[in-house]
């Protein structure tokens, strides 16, 4: 029965088909199959039925040759799956199949909206699409989805790949007019690339293969959803000897709001809000996440999770001891030991716990907090991290560690104390968030090495926000992770190899993911699965796309200011007039070199805001107090075209002085809200809206796609 055109179609088929060998049970890709029957049926060899998947390595081919002579039974999950015409169709006997269903899957789509990027945000077109897509390239997720207890998480997924293959398609087609388009006016597609202006077109092969990476990530997330998929890797934390999972539950973004004296009790709390909120732990848990991260600076996030908690330990359904929660709390130049006490006590008693697993000092962000904690010349000099401390042989917690988004040499200096067990910060493919450019290697390198010399666990910050927006990539920044990963699966795979591809074999242990809704740790969860394959293998993939971004950047920027422009430039905490050089100049090469323009107006904005409570007038430090303590957690001040910055880049090359000066202007002129506002000229009669629609943004700059359904609770 083995059929030379289903040999054919497996070679080229990624998602996973079950297989049974000797009675146990294995998930292997279609295109290891075809690899296993061509070696193994004399029939197959005969016929020269010898295409293999394209992404094949030899370690892998090594795999398929093991169980050639094993292999009893082959069917897919649901064995309905080979009785779908379609499946037959468009899916066994084509090449390009992947392809050819986005292509009918996005046929309902009137023309009108197929290159509108609003588009993406119709629910039910997303749905659609997704269901034409899936029924062909993944059926088993639609199977699962179809009979899932949470209807809303459902829609969710629906419309995360209903957007990811609308907006492949729909970028595919306009790169391809783009290229059209110059080809029509002489001008060379690879000299077009060279000035940074236009990515190349999407080939059909390169369609096929990121929408096959889409269908088995589909068919590997209704295995998560059924309880067929392993659990999320765990490392060990430092010397804290916690088994950590490589993702944490970030619970910044689920509450009901982040202002905490607007719901102080649960009848302020909308059911529909803390039914999410349980249903995130609980998809948080069955996936192998039972690390918990929250803050007293998270508003109502306390106070819900410890209903949570109660109602599913009460349940049985989740048990305390199976858990590892952590909370933080931040300090003030008023406050005592007692008061620091008390206030972490409270956190506890919200939390409705007799113990916390880890407690941070929230926000150790600046010069202040760090005196307060070691060296405090308020309230008869009390170092606050003596109630830490306390509480710590009160058994009220079990490890000290602290949260940063203050300058890479604070961070250091805070490390080298010797008064914690783990640290929390940020740490990105892209850069280190707040400490992007400060010191040798332009950012928190050094403290990554650092952490892991005093063998302190190494928790990272917002790997999906901060880390880049991954949730909503530039069309430019997923071209060149594409088709190996979607960013937001590189961003993880980076970090978690961090000690394959750092010369000081640093690790990073775990990533918070601040998830909104269940669907937000999917994409994680899937990615971690991929730890427990092949690390070889995985590393090339990581490296493709790491050398993709180096040759993107370098080919934009050059090489020697790639290297060497942070060298200098001081930070908000340094510089003249507040203004964080640093982190403006680090988002002009992030808007150039991989089109992260709405990551850098997120940057950007704080920023503005701190301007505006600035005055030359006043001293640093009365500067600083009036900004209040949002300098702390995003500090700077924006540009200022009546202010000369010539001083503060005098420590930095002088090849780079004057480029330094442009960049800042570049991106003040681009992302700022001042700049681009209606200046009182209403001439002809245009409002603000209709202006920025005006403005020219180049295709590569555009979001792709948006994977937040709808807006989170503390957001609306």
């Amino acid at each position: 029965w083995i059929r030379t055109d289903i040999i054919h179609s497996l070679s080229h088929y990624s998602p996973l088909i079950r297989i049974e060998i000797q009675g146990r049970f294995l998930q292997v890709p279609g295109h290891y199959i075809a690899h296993a029957l061509i070696s193994w049926c004399p029939l197959v060899k005969q016929q020269k039925v010898t295409s293999v998947h394209p992404t094949f390595s030899k370690s892998l081919l090594k795999k398929c040759d093991s169980i050639n002579h094993n292999i009893h039974k082959l069917f897919t999950t649901q064995e309905r799956r080979m009785s779908r015409p379609a499946m037959r169709s468009s899916l066994f006997l084509k090449e390009a199949a992947f392809h050819d269903a986005a292509v009918e899957a996005t046929s309902h789509v009137g023309d009108d909206l197929k290159d509108n990027p609003n588009a993406l945000n119709d629910t039910e077109a997303m749905i659609t699409i997704a269901r034409r897509f899936l029924n062909s390239s993944a059926p088993s997720l639609l199977d699962v989805l179809d009979n899932h207890d949470d209807v809303k998480s459902s829609s969710d997924r629906l419309v995360k790949v209903g957007r990811n293959v609308s907006s492949t398609m729909r970028h595919a087609r306009r790169t391809s007019s783009t290229a059209n388009l110059l080809a029509a006016a002489g001008v060379e597609q690879q000299q077009h690339q060279q000035q940074g202006n236009s990515l190349p077109p999407f080939s059909k092969e390169k369609i096929d293969a990121s929408l096959g990476l889409l269908a088995e990530e589909s068919s590997d997330l209704a295995s998560l959803l059924t309880g067929e998929a392993p659990q999320v890797p765990k490392v060990r934390f430092g010397k804290t000897e916690v088994e950590m999972p490589v993702i944490t539950l970030g619970c910044m973004r689920f509450q009901q709001s982040w202002d905490s004296s607007k719901v102080e009790e649960m009848t302020k709390v909308e059911d529909d809000c803390q039914n999410n909120l349980v249903n995130i732990i609980r998809h948080a848990h069955h996936c192998g996440i039972n690390h918990i991260e929250t803050a007293k600076a998270y508003g109502s996030s306390q106070l819900q999770i410890g209903f949570a908690l109660k109602t599913l330990f009460d349940s049985g359904e989740i048990k305390r001891e199976d858990l590892i929660i952590q909370t933080k709390g931040g300090i003030s130049s008023s406050m005592t030991i007692k008061d620091y006490k008390e206030q972490i006590v409270q956190s506890i008693d919200l939390l409705q716990l007799d113990y916390i697993d880890l407690f941070a000092v929230h926000g150790l962000n600046t010069q202040m907090e760090y005196d307060l904690l070691f060296d405090n010349p308020m309230n008869n000099g009390e170092n606050l991290i003596v109630a830490v401390q306390e509480l710590k042989q009160e058994g009220k917690i079990r490890h000290i560690g602290f949260s940063t988004h203050g300058p890479a040499d604070l961070t250091r200096r805070a490390i080298e104390t010797g008064c914690f067990d783990y640290v929390n910060l940020h740490y990105h493919f892209c850069g280190s968030y707040t400490a992007s450019g400060d010191g040798e290697c332009a950012g928190n390198l050094s403290n990554i090495r650092l952490a892991h010399e005093k063998d302190m666990g190494l928790f990272i910050i917002s790997a999906f926000d901060k880390g880049g927006r991954l949730y909503a990539p530039s069309n430019k920044l997923r071209d060149l992770c594409l088709p190996d990963f979607e960013p937001m699966s590189y961003g993880c795979v980076w970090l978690w190899q961090h000690a394959m591809h750092d010369e000081k074999k640093a690790p990073c242990h775990t990533l918070s993911i601040g998830a909104a809704r269940p669907s937000d740790l999917d994409q994680a969860v899937l990615a971690s699965h991929l730890l427990l394959s092949d690390q070889e293998d995985l590393a090339e993939r990581r490296q493709r796309v790491s050398n993709r971004l180096a040759k993107a950047m370098e080919d934009v920027l050059g090489k020697d200011w790639v290297d060497s422009w942070h060298v200098g430039v001081p930070n908000a905490h340094t510089s003249t007039h507040q203004t964080h050089h640093t982190g403006i100049v680090w988002a002009y090469n992030l808007i150039q070199a991989w089109g992260m323009l709405d990551f850098a107006k997120d940057r950007y904005g704080p920023m503005e805001n701190h301007l505006k409570k600035w005055s030359v007038d006043k001293t640093k430090a009365e500067n600083i107090k009036a900004m209040g303590p949002g300098f702390g957690w995003m500090p700077g001040t924006a540009f200022d075209a009546s202010l000369d910055y010539t001083i503060d880049f005098e420590k930095c090359p002088d090849k780079n002085k004057e480029q330094l000066l442009k960049a800042i202007q570049f991106v003040h002129d681009l992302v700022s809200k001042k700049k681009n506002e209606i200046t009182g000229n209403k001439e002809d009669g245009k409002e603000q809206k209709e202006l920025e629609e005006e403005r020219t943004i180049p295709l590569d700059w555009e979001v792709a796609y948006d994977m937040r359904p709808w807006s989170a609770f503390p957001e609306r």
